[in-house]
């Protein structure tokens, strides 16, 4: 098992021992061994020489694995499609990228800082706590890059999405993506930033500060919604904290949102691709709530409660949602 478990880890393993793995790691009782393994892998990986090296053949297995059980399960219920989804979760914080570099001393002496990196894949989300015990829940097709030890300050880098529970230490904390930067010390809030969406910061608890490219800023209070689009413009909402972020807990929860936002989250959520024919079906409000479904239901219930027509092709996972 062991020698499998190596080949699995470093993307070499073949068919019969990727499922045999697999396999172990949903059995209950195997848990100790395979947290030993994974401490014997990363002891392995930090004794090894210093280079930049992301598993992306690991990576890219996980995701076909994840998607190839879903099409398999399509009419079951979701307690095993859930249970798919906690083996990716605990391969994918496993999943942590680390890349070094040297910086110098006045005195000249050479000291090495480590980045990490956590990733996601469409269909899996989970959750870790950052060096200064800060929580991040990560949604579907995110990552985050963060130093393996802070120094006077906190900063993670971000694309897609994810939800922070920041500690207060009296070191700022700054969460950086591609359209802004949010800045906090210590609160609760939800930050969107995937490529070509809007970038929305979302505020549970206590107080940031949110600006775009151009070095705009905005403070929110409780309840309040920032979004940033494309050309860096502002916008204000107050919205139900509940719905936006009950993503975290397992949940989609919908409330008139346009078909075409709705079909983005099913995209990250089942890893699919969704096709929506007429600029009408994309303006579409939808409501509803979805959290124990599969795919195959997910399907049934918006054929049932939407004026709408759905094709699915498993082979190329692409769904095209019609009006009728």
């Amino acid at each position: 098992m062991e020698k499998q478990f190596s080949k699995y880890l470093n993307g070499a393993a073949n068919p019969e021992e990727f499922s045999s793995v697999l396999e172990e790691l949903c059995a209950e009782e195997s848990g100790n061994k395979v947290s030993l393994e994974l401490l014997k892998f990363w002891k392995e990986t930090l004794s090894a020489p210093i280079e930049n090296k992301e598993n992306s053949q690991l990576l890219d297995k996980i995701h076909h694995r994840i998607a190839l059980e879903e099409s398999r399960t399509v009419a079951k219920r979701f307690t095993s499609y859930s249970n798919l989804l906690k083996v990716a979760a605990v391969l994918i914080t496993g999943l942590i990228i680390s890349t070094s570099y040297f910086y110098f001393k006045p005195q000249k002496q050479a000291e090495i800082a480590t980045i990490e990196t956590v990733k996601t894949p469409y269909g899996a989300r989970t959750s870790f706590k950052l060096p200064d015990g800060s929580e991040v829940w990560l949604n579907s097709g995110s990552a985050i890059t963060f130093p393996h030890q802070y120094g006077s300050v906190r900063n993670v880098e971000l694309t897609g999405e994810a939800y922070f529970h920041v500690v207060k230490n009296g070191k700022p904390f700054t969460v950086i993506t591609g359209y802004g930067k949010v800045e906090v010390m210590g609160t609760s809030f939800d930050v969107k930033a995937y490529e070509n969406e809007n970038f929305v910061t979302t505020l549970v608890e206590g107080s940031v500060n949110v600006s775009n490219r151009t070095n705009q800023v905005a403070t929110l209070e409780p309840g309040q919604q920032s979004i940033i689009t494309s050309f860096d413009k502002f916008s204000m909402n107050v919205v139900n904290t509940d719905l936006t972020t009950s993503w975290r807990d397992g949940k989609l929860i919908f409330v008139k949102e346009p078909f075409a936002n709705v079909a983005k989250e099913l995209e990250r959520w089942y890893n699919v691709k969704i096709e929506l024919q007429g600029e009408r079906l994309k303006k579409l409000g939808y409501t509803g709530t979805i959290e124990q479904e599969t795919f195959g239901e997910v399907l049934e219930l918006i054929n049932t409660t939407t004026p709408i027509k759905t094709s699915f092709n498993k082979n190329t996972r692409i769904l095209k949602i019609s009006g009728r």
